[in-house]
């Protein structure tokens, strides 16, 4: 009698992890934030519950990661500061569930 469970193929960790999962991501179609580097609004709004205006006024009164100012006309927020706050966010809860 043979496992089927074994038979699954898996992914397994390299020393170069985060390109395989940019690779997985872009052969599934899934947007993917990378851990490390930054990311301007227009990158990070996909991957948040709310849109520009709430991103901005969040950002400014602490309810989410202070941005980065990179030039006069450039700012961005650190991907692992997003990802932080994107886990420690509780999930909606369902009625009726």
């Amino acid at each position: 009698m043979t496992n089927t469970s074994l038979q699954t193929p898996v992914i397994g960790f390299t020393h170069n992890t985060s390109n395989d999962i940019e690779q997985i991501a872009d052969k599934l179609h899934v947007q993917y934030l990378p851990p490390q580097g930054m990311s301007r609004a227009s990158q990070l709004l996909p991957f948040l519950p709310f849109g520009s205006s709430t991103l901005w006024a969040w950002s400014r009164d602490g309810r989410f990661p202070c941005p980065i100012r990179l030039s006069n006309t450039m700012t961005a927020w650190r991907n692992a500061d997003v990802i932080e706050w994107l886990s420690n966010q509780n999930p909606p809860i369902s009625e009726g569930v």
